[in-house]
């Protein structure tokens, strides 16, 4: 928006310009030609160009000192992790979900599948708390947080990724379905699908969405068709440095 009117600020100057120079040699319907017969600008044009573009640049200039530039998101919540807890976001559960079994959710060292160093994250093995094949397959759980914004758009990004190791599956077909869900509304989704024993992989997971001002629940929801919990062989999901902006 802000680029939009730098420029019309500068044709309408432009144009201003032009006009004074296109009328230069009318003053008052009458032309003027100088002793040689050349046709010349009076004073009084002149002074009308010269005072419009000066106008027209002190315009622009004041314009632009009061603020007219890119637009900068301001910084909502930032998390990484490295402190050990959640940093103001909680965990939830779907209705037929679990974040895992013993020793899940944690936020513990993960080598993001070689792609940065080694830092702590939320690690989570989402999946079906009780098997079921026809309805909600997909169940699991996440984090959430609730926060009050102005209006404008609001910008989520974190990184996200899954490790499947097991001592007897060479193979799992779902490593998980990442959202990002504002006000229950997916704005962003990430289907890692099928992954290998003893692969890693990594993803940035995006999104954006206009909001009123107000209340808002940001989620990012983590799923699976499949059971998981204690005792299952399940992929590991694992969520990293989670950044929420709103651009006014």
């Amino acid at each position: 928006m802000q680029n939009l009117l730098s420029i019309s600020l500068f044709c309408s100057i432009g144009y201003l310009s032009y006009q004074a120079s296109k009328s230069k040699n009318t003053v008052k319907g009458e032309n003027m030609e100088d002793l040689t017969g050349k046709r010349t600008m009076s004073s009084t044009s002149h002074s009308l160009q010269n005072s419009i573009r000066r106008w027209g640049i002190r315009f622009l200039i004041s314009f632009m000192l009061a603020g007219v530039g890119p637009v900068s998101a301001e910084v909502l919540t930032t998390t990484n992790f490295e402190s050990g807890g959640l940093s103001g976001w909680t965990t939830f559960s779907t209705s037929n979900g679990t974040l895992g079994g013993e020793g899940f959710p944690s936020v513990a060292v993960c080598d993001h599948a070689g792609m940065v160093s080694p830092s702590r994250c939320l690690q989570v093995q989402v999946g079906q708390l009780h098997f079921g094949s026809v309805h909600d397959v997909q169940q699991g759980g996440g984090i959430a947080r609730t926060t009050v914004t102005g209006a404008g758009i609001l910008q989520l990004s974190a990184r996200v990724g899954v490790t499947f190791d097991s001592p007897n599956k060479k193979r799992n077909l779902s490593g998980g379905l990442f959202e990002w869900v504002v006000d229950e509304q997916v704005v962003a989704d990430l289907d890692v699908g099928p992954i290998e024993e003893g692969a890693a992989v990594q993803h940035q997971l995006t999104g954006n969405v206009p909001v009123t001002a107000g209340r808002h629940t940001i989620r990012l929801r983590m799923t699976r068709p499949f059971q998981s919990g204690t005792g299952q062989s399940a992929p590991v999901q694992f969520v990293d440095d989670v950044l929420v902006e709103l651009i006014p």
